[in-house]
């Protein structure tokens, strides 16, 4: 196995992941999606060659024929499984949103450690696979089973663990395609788990195998980082379902407009459920009108409009998602020291002209 270099200029980088030159460069196998990049009136599935990408590590090349899935640990019949096994498997396809656990981070204060991803390490895909539990269900998951505990092809420290109910969940993929192809190597060809609604580190990429434990998995990233870390240094609790969130696409911040009618764009998602309403401010959160949702899937993110009929001098623009469960976006979350799931709410200033 090889990885593919990450060195260089990053539109090289780019090129040879079969990525959209525009992303934007965070270092390594991290490229941020701007939003200009999305057709504000065409899908709200992001293209393949668009969507973030997020590697803590290497980017491996794994070879298809050779390649296997290896079930093990507290089964009844451990399994090595090939692509054509899994091809030949019941098939699930799910459109649903992937964010990274830091998305938004350069938005704390202070500034934690980490990648500074802005509010691009989120996108919406169409996923397709075979359902997890069915897996587990041919190798005989043993009653006292806890945790399921993906390794990741990148490196060998690459585990994290999932809870046994989680893995069990229908929606819970192996994934083999998105957007109706082959998945890319930057994105964990040739099979990935993905389990929608939580952080982007519970959906393990170039997945090479599955072990069963009797207890709760604590390696380091589940135990240390991705990890909820307080001022004074003691761990709160796990990385898991992403907060309600809506981002703005457009207007930018700073962007000047001549008065007339102008366009309020963006998307707004939940780990929890269904977004059931986005409010937008044009006076900085002193007003809340409904935002127009278009129709989505469950799983996914939903893209919110409103029309503004806009009078000369300086606006603060706002947009607050609430989700199914009633959970809505705090204007800024607790702090946490590496900086995780930021979903505070955005405000953008811009000028209108007379």
């Amino acid at each position: 196995m090889t990885d593919i270099p990450l060195t260089g200029e990053p539109a090289e980088t780019l090129r040879r992941l079969g990525k959209d030159p525009r992303l934007t460069p965070y270092g390594g196998g991290n490229f941020g999606m701007p939003f200009d990049l999305l057709d504000p009136d065409g899908s709200p599935i992001v293209p393949t060659d668009r969507f973030f990408m997020r590697s803590n590590g290497p980017i491996p090349i794994i070879e298809p024929d050779g390649f296997r899935l290896t079930v093990q640990g507290a089964v009844e019949r451990p399994l090595s499984l090939t692509l054509a096994d899994l091809d030949a498997m019941p098939q699930r396809e799910l459109t649903a949103f992937l964010e990274c656990a830091g998305n938004s981070r350069t938005r704390y204060e202070p500034l934690p450690e980490g990648t500074p991803w802005r509010n691009d390490a989120v996108g919406t895909a169409t996923w397709a696979g075979v359902p997890l539990a069915y897996v587990l269900d041919l190798a005989g998951a043993q009653p006292e089973t806890v945790d399921l505990v993906a390794q990741g092809g990148d490196m060998p420290s690459m585990q994290r663990g999932l809870p046994l109910a989680v893995a069990r969940d229908p929606d819970t993929l192996l994934v083999m395609r998105m957007n109706g192809a082959p998945l890319l190597a930057a994105h964990g060809f040739p099979l990935r788990l993905f389990v929608p609604g939580w952080a982007g580190i519970a959906s393990t990429k170039w997945l090479t195998r599955l072990t069963l434990l009797d207890r709760p998995f604590a390696g380091f990233w589940n135990a240390d980082n991705y990890v909820f870390w307080s001022e004074a240094g003691e761990p709160l609790r796990p990385v898991r379902e992403m907060p309600p969130k809506a981002v703005l696409a457009t207007p930018c911040d700073g962007q000047t407009f001549t008065a007339g009618v102008v366009p309020i764009v963006g998307f707004a998602w939940s780990g929890f459920g269904a977004v059931r309403a986005v409010e937008v401010s044009v006076d900085g959160g002193e007003t809340w009108r409904e935002a127009e949702l278009e129709p989505t899937d469950r799983l996914g993110w939903t893209r919110f409009r409103h029309t503004w009929t806009v009078a000369p001098g300086s606006h603060r623009i706002a947009a607050r998602a609430t989700d199914e469960r009633g959970l809505r976006q705090p204007w800024r979350p607790p702090w946490n020291a590496k900086g995780y799931q930021f979903n505070g709410i955005q405000v953008v200033s811009v000028m209108v002209r007379g």
